[in-house]
């Protein structure tokens, strides 16, 4: 599928000119949308997996080649048995709103090396319920928190307005939440709860590093 994108947007670039330029005064538009379900018939009953993810980016060109705006996502998603609506089921809600900056750098026509840092606030919220041996327990997590990350990459103009971004996501992230976690269990009385804060740094430098690339597209809108 990577392939069969990059030969498009090849042959594509192929007869349009692009005279592109990131000119004070425009907008960048970004996003994604990612739908996925699948279903498990062996071993019944059968399994279910659904998810959903979007993404948006928007900013203005504030100077030559320097982009700022906000970033928005979402990723939602639940594994259950389709068939059992009351037995195992896991389910994940996942928001993010933050800031970027992104600075271009010209290499040659209409070749772009780009930096990119960002910095979000995150919420999570998963749910666990799981039946064994006549014993139903379950959970209940919250997480608030916040997380920068350090994204370059090459950008290619395809057009006037659009380019395709080839990029390292999360090259280098920093992240830090508060969870609480509730149990609960069938045999049990009370709620066990759990809080603890979690910090973690993270980098992508690692022997897979090519195998971690990630193709985009943006838009620039304006003048």
């Amino acid at each position: 599928m990577r392939e069969l994108i990059i030969i498009t947007v090849i042959l594509f670039s192929g007869v349009v000119s692009s005279n592109a330029q990131i000119k004070p005064g425009r907008y960048l538009i970004g996003g994604g949308l990612n739908i996925y379900n699948a279903k498990y018939v062996q071993p019944l009953p059968v399994a279910e997996v659904d998810y959903l993810s979007t993404n948006i980016q928007l900013g203005r060109v504030v100077k030559e080649n320097t982009v700022v705006g906000v970033n928005f996502s979402s990723a939602n998603g639940k594994n259950h048995y389709s068939d059992l609506p009351d037995s195992n089921y896991s389910s994940t809600n996942a928001y993010s709103a933050g800031l970027f900056y992104r600075k271009y750098k010209k290499l040659a026509k209409d070749f772009y090396f780009f930096a990119e840092v960002n910095a979000s606030y995150d919420y999570s919220k998963n749910d666990q319920k799981q039946y064994f041996q006549g014993i139903t327990t379950g959970s209940h997590s919250i997480s608030n928190g916040g997380s920068a990350a350090f994204i370059p990459g090459i950008s290619y103009a395809v057009c006037k307005r659009m380019q395709m971004d080839l990029l390292i996501p999360n090259l280098f992230t920093i992240s830090y939440a508060h969870r609480k976690t509730d149990y609960t269990s069938s045999n049990l009385p009370q709620k066990p709860t759990e809080k603890g804060n979690v910090f973690s740094l993270n980098t992508n430098l690692n022997s897979g590093l090519l195998s971690s690339f990630g193709i985009g597209f943006k838009f620039f809108i304006g003048k």
